[in-house]
């Protein structure tokens, strides 16, 4: 098992199988976070991987999620900082990631001044910002982030960020505890600002890659994947397929999160074992705006029969 503690299987929601130990918690908002799937993707990892031995690769690390929680020194796959291979082709949210490692302090302070104010005429000025420092850049991605529309990420080609004032009454801008938290597990990380291809050159036999790429749309309307100046598209996802064949000649294990369509099927379907999820996703900012949807996880190892996610439907 994944966890020491977990409950009995609900088949009627499988994102909420398992209760989580504490650990280290995502300090941004991120539009697909893995927070609430995070002991399912665990019920996923292969017995063979030890987190003290083998290392943990997430090439998309968005909110971070499973990459923070594998610093539960409880699990049973607990992964230590040194082991830890973190990576995103956004650079502001690569360098936020470095600077809560790094300079947590001066980072803390930094926030402490500009969340002073949460007005929309301060949101137009840190958006307008153009910081000089790395530090600048982070304390600005956190605030934007916190204080935006739905927690989205969104640039235009040149690079700006274009998501509107979330109209939040009372945003928390960062909890200084949560920060100092991420700063410790993240200590000895590595991470990088790479294309995913280039992020995993190095994996080798016995290492795990966690790929949470942005999703292929469920309709035209849907589509979300220009967080950097480049977008992701279905190209991407079949330059991502094959990827995922060289880590498998390697000996790379991997785990794959994206939605449950035909053209996730079609790419990805020989070659991983994909497995249908059931999900709560947001359709607005509003809290209450929730459908379930259908995702799959797909993983090139065989899954135990006797494990409980061997109950899950075979895509």
């Amino acid at each position: 098992m994944s966890v020491k503690k977990k409950s009995s299987i609900d088949s009627s929601s499988e994102a909420n199988l398992f209760e989580i130990p504490m650990a280290p918690k995502p300090f941004i908002r991120w539009a697909g976070g893995k927070r609430k799937l995070v002991p399912l993707i665990l019920e996923f990892f292969p017995k063979t991987f030890s987190g003290s031995i083998n290392r943990f690769y997430e090439p998309f690390i968005g909110g971070g999620a499973l990459s923070l929680h594998l610093g539960n020194t409880d699990l049973e796959y607990h992964v230590p900082g040194k082991n830890l291979i973190i990576n995103d082709i956004n650079p502001d949210l690569v360098i936020t990631y470095t600077m809560v490692r790094d300079n947590v302090d001066q980072l803390i302070i930094s926030l402490m001044k500009i969340s002073k104010d949460i007005s929309k005429a301060q949101f137009e000025r840190i958006k307008s910002w153009k910081p000089k420092t790395d530090l600048e850049t982070a304390a600005r991605f956190i605030y934007l982030n916190k204080t935006c529309f739905n927690g989205l990420w969104r640039v235009n080609s040149k690079g700006e960020f274009n998501v509107p004032w979330g109209k939040l009454k009372n945003p928390t801008i960062f909890i200084e505890r949560d920060l100092r938290s991420v700063s410790q597990r993240l200590s000895r990380s590595t991470i990088r600002n790479a294309s995913f291809a280039s992020s995993l050159e190095d994996a080798r036999s016995g290492d795990l890659v966690y790929i949470d790429p942005p999703y292929i749309p469920l309709s035209s309307s849907s589509s979300f994947s220009k967080y950097a100046k480049d977008d992701f598209g279905i190209m991407e996802h079949f330059a991502l397929a094959g990827v995922i064949e060289g880590l498998t000649a390697r000996g790379v294990k991997v785990i794959l999160s994206n939605s449950d369509t035909p053209l996730t099927r079609e790419i990805y379907g020989n070659l991983l074992d994909l497995r249908q999820i059931s999900v709560q996703r947001n359709i607005s900012a509003a809290a209450n705006s929730r459908v379930s949807v259908k995702e799959i996880i797909g993983v090139n190892y065989s899954v135990s029969k006797s494990s409980q996610i061997s109950k899950l439907r075979v895509v």
